[in-house]
């Protein structure tokens, strides 16, 4: 199984913030289940275990979301397994956010979702380019 190590603000595993859908396609070594656009203009795939988001019109990989069905990693931390993820994560991120379900750590380039269910299934984890929830004004410092 390919580790999905991230790497704050350029990527995770075999995926690079700023691939073109093909290179994401060729990354992965499959094409998406389904395609949308959001309201945005924002090009969204959906694959088994992950989805991706690129940027409208340049068509750039600007967030993708993980699945506790891959191997998601932190500095070698497993992000879906290991004990006190989160507080690890908001430790090292030192200013994180909390909001629409969220937990947001705006210095690693990571967003945690469905991190308080005790379901390890129904958990997520984004990575985003800089700046990419930076106009979300629903968001509020992380409290715990």
């Amino acid at each position: 199984m390919t580790v999905f190590d991230i790497r704050p603000y350029d990527g995770s595993g075999p995926l690079r913030l700023g691939m073109s859908p093909n290179e994401v396609h060729a990354a992965i070594g499959e094409q998406p289940r389904n395609t949308l656009f959001n309201d945005k203009g924002e090009r969204d795939e959906d694959y088994p275990a992950l989805s991706a988001c690129y940027s409208a019109g340049e068509d750039k990989l600007i967030e993708f979301a993980l699945t506790s069905a891959l191997d998601a990693r932190f500095q070698s931390i497993s992000l879906f397994t290991a004990p006190n993820v989160v507080e690890i994560l908001v430790a090292t991120d030192g200013a994180p956010l909390e909001g629409l379900g969220f937990i947001v750590l705006p210095n690693l380039g990571i967003a945690l979702a469905d991190f308080e269910s005790d379901q390890e299934s129904d958990r997520v984890v984004q990575v985003f380019e800089r700046g990419r929830w930076d106009s979300i004004t629903h968001l509020k410092p992380y409290r715990g």
